[in-house]
Order: C-alpha cells, then sequence, then structure tokens
C-alpha cells in the first residue's frame, strides 16, 4: 500500500538529495551560485522551499498511483501524503506571505512597487510560458494536429491559462492533469500580489476612512475578478496570515532568539509532525496553527537541527519553482505516458517503483537546468527591464522640467 507507506517519501526525498548532491559537484557554476546565495538573510527559508517542493511531487505521485490502480483521480488515503501536498502548499503561501510584508514594514512609504510589479512578472512568467506552450502542442499533439474548438475559442483558452486558469483545451478532457493542475496555486499568488498595495494603504500607511473603504472595495474586487472561473477559498488564503505573523515576529530580538534555540526546533518539527499526521488536510484553523508555530521558527534562523541547512536541501530550494511547475508533466511523460509505449503495466509494483525513482532523478536534473538557462535569466531581464524603466521615467521628468523652465 504506497499511499500509506512513508518509507516510499524517505526514499524519493534521499534520492533526490543525492541528485542534487551530484548535480551540484559536476557543475562547479551551481557550487559558486549557491555560495552566494548562503549568505541571504533568509537563509532557512531557502531549504525549507526545497522539502516542500518536492513534497508536493511525492504528493502528486502517490495521487498518480491510486489513479492507475483505480481510476479514480483522490486524496491520498493516508494524512502524510495528503498533507505532503496541501501542507507544503500552505507553507508556499506563508513564504510568500512573509517576504513581502517584511519587505513592506522595513521599507514604509519607501517601497518600490514598480520594482515589485516587474520582478514578480519576470519571476513568474519566464518558465510558465514555456511550459503552458508544452501544454498546448502536447495536446494537439494527442489530437492529431486537429482543431476541435473555434480558433477564437482556443485563443480564449489561451489567455485563460495566461492567467493561471486551467481549462480544458481543444476537447481534451481534464488537461491541466498534464502538469497536475499546479497552476491553481499561482492564481492565490497572483492575488495576493495584486491586493498587497491596497491592504498595504490600510495598514501601513494607514490612510483615511474613506481610502481605507475604497481600498476595501478594490480588494474585493479583485477577488472576484482572479476567482472568475475558479473561485478563491477564504479558508485558502488565511495561510499567507502565518507569514504576515512571523514578519511581525521576526521584529522582536527576544522572540528571535528564542526561536533559534534546540528547543524551539523541537517544538517546531513537533508541531509539523502532529499537523502531518493528525489532520488530513491543511486548510483549516488547526493545521495551519500548527504550521504556522513551524514556519515562524524556521523564519527566524532556525535550521531545524541542520536539516534546512544542507547544500543539497538549499539547491532544492533554489530550484523549487522549477520543481513546482514541471513535476506534474514529469509524472505524466515517465509514469502514465512511457509504460503504455514500452507496453508495460504502471500498475505492476516493479514497473511504478523504478519509474517513480527516474522521475526523481530527472526531475531535479531538468529543473537545474531550467533554473540556470531559463529562471535565472529571467530574474535578470527582469533588472534589466526595471533599470530601463527607470531611466526612460527619469528621461521624461527631466524634459519635462526643462519644459518648464523654458516657460
Amino acid at each position: 500500500m504506497y499511499e500509506t507507506n512513508p518509507i516510499i517519501a524517505i526514499a524519493a526525498y534521499l534520492l533526490a538529495i543525492v541528485t542534487a548532491a551530484l548535480v551540484l559537484r559536476t557543475v562547479p557554476k551551481i557550487a559558486d551560485h549557491l555560495e552566494h546565495a548562503g549568505n541571504r538573510r533568509f537563509a532557512s527559508i531557502d531549504g525549507l522551499r526545497g522539502y516542500l517542493a518536492f513534497g508536493v511531487f511525492v504528493h502528486h505521485s502517490i495521487i498518480t498511483w491510486i489513479f492507475l490502480s483505480t481510476g479514480k483521480i483522490d486524496f491520498p488515503p493516508s494524512n502524510f501524503y495528503s498533507q505532503l501536498g496541501q501542507g507544503s502548499v500552505a507553507l508556499f503561501f506563508m513564504i510568500t506571505g512573509f517576504l513581502f510584508w517584511d519587505r513592506l514594514l522595513t521599507q514604509g512609504r519607501q517601497h518600490d512597487w514598480l520594482a515589485f510589479a516587474v520582478s514578480r512578472l519576470f519571476r513568474l512568467y519566464p518558465l510558465y510560458l514555456p511550459l503552458m506552450t508544452i501544454v498546448f502542442v502536447t495536446v494537439f499533439y494527442l489530437q492529431n494536429w486537429q482543431l476541435k474548438d473555434p480558433g477564437i475559442k482556443v485563443i480564449g483558452q489561451i489567455f485563460s491559462w495566461l492567467s493561471f486558469d486551467r481549462p480544458d483545451v481543444n476537447q481534451y478532457p481534464r488537461t491541466g492533469m498534464l502538469i497536475s493542475n499546479v497552476t491553481w496555486t499561482l492564481a492565490y499568488e497572483m492575488f495576493f500580489y495584486l491586493a498587497l498595495p491596497l491592504i498595504a494603504l490600510i495598514v501601513i500607511y494607514r490612510v483615511s476612512w474613506l481610502q481605507t473603504v475604497l481600498c476595501l472595495i478594490g480588494i474585493y474586487t479583485l477577488y472576484q475578478v482572479v476567482g472568475w472561473e475558479h473561485s478563491l477559498k477564504k479558508h485558502i488564503l488565511a495561510s499567507f496570515l502565518g507569514g504576515i505573523a512571523a514578519a511581525y515576529w521576526i521584529r522582536r530580538p527576544q522572540l528571535v532568539a528564542w526561536s533559534k534555540t534546540p528547543l524551539a526546533g523541537g517544538i517546531a518539527l513537533l508541531a509539523l509532525a502532529i499537523a502531518f499526521t493528525a489532520f488530513d488536510r491543511a486548510f483549516s484553523l488547526g493545521p495551519l496553527l500548527l504550521i504556522s508555530v513551524c514556519f515562524v521558527i524556521v523564519a527566524s534562523g532556525n535550521s531545524l537541527f541542520g536539516a534546512l541547512g544542507l547544500r543539497s536541501i538549499r539547491w532544492l530550494g533554489e530550484i523549487s519553482y522549477s520543481t513546482y511547475l514541471l513535476h506534474g508533466f514529469v509524472i505524466w511523460v515517465l509514469v502514465q505516458q512511457l509504460p503504455r509505449m514500452l507496453h508495460l503495466d504502471a500498475r505492476e509494483s516493479w514497473i511504478f517503483l523504478p519509474l517513480l525513482a527516474l522521475s526523481t532523478c530527472l526531475l531535479i536534473i531538468i529543473s537545474s537546468l531550467t533554473y540556470l538557462y531559463i529562471e535565472k535569466p529571467g530574474i535578470n531581464a527582469g533588472k534589466k527591464t526595471l533599470h530601463w524603466l527607470r531611466q526612460n521615467r527619469n528621461g521624461q521628468i527631466k524634459r519635462s522640467q526643462k519644459v518648464v523652465q523654458q516657460l
């Protein structure tokens, strides 16, 4: 019963760590990059990302096993395997809430909203666009390049996918399953990014009551617009609050000092263990509070007895976005399609387990490559774009000043 046996997850994590270590040893460029990244303020969070993204991969691997065995797509019967998906996503949302709220608290009215907007676009889309293209090409390939929907409808599907929705493409049933439907979380991330300036006006900048009312209306409108196809769930959005709470927590030196103690590390691991074994879902009050306890301790710099500081884990954290976005397609190709091509039955354990191991190794290698050659250049392109926008804006200001002087 792989869907309840934690040994599968442990073995997969070990294999991922070993693969990451081999990648680090093979590619000196990665080791140099990681050495520089280790000096970041929130290095423990970088390590946490590595566990989380790979946890979602394991979660979807078990769901795939259940689908192959029963023909049904459902959560694993094991709380642990369910929470490897939901709990990991909740922690990802906490990381997002924490990093950007911490920046707001630090910078206040000096916060650079232009840099924020540009950086988010160039962080999400450089990898997402190739993945989306792969999905559409795969669908049309499977359908022998036949256009089953009107062209205008396919264009609408493209725009929906660009906004991280997952409608069926060209009548291909359950298109989102090609990538394990992972893009649903990006809609929540996008809502948080769009709502953040309005939330900042209310909480950080403390504008007038009329402006506060307008901001609340704006937030509600965004909530409806972003979730127009599949409504956003309030209990899922609540997970961002754990990250915001951590941003206030780390501003108290006494709390940070305690959070770095071995006792705090033990409490964090205990809270996480309870959340991942006693609950089958993450987005309710009990598990969210437990996960938040773990997160605020990690955000304070606790490496959980060194588990978050391993070089291999930190590299898994660097490539976590690639791992998260790409793992569904890797599973679909290697675990669902490859056995059919080779006339093998993936429901047999001696077929499924080696395919899972192969998927693990290839996922880490592919994610490392996409990070180096797609994600990182995309981030750099965002910085160059921001520099260009600022130069243009400064040029326009200078030209306006000259015109005023001439008048």
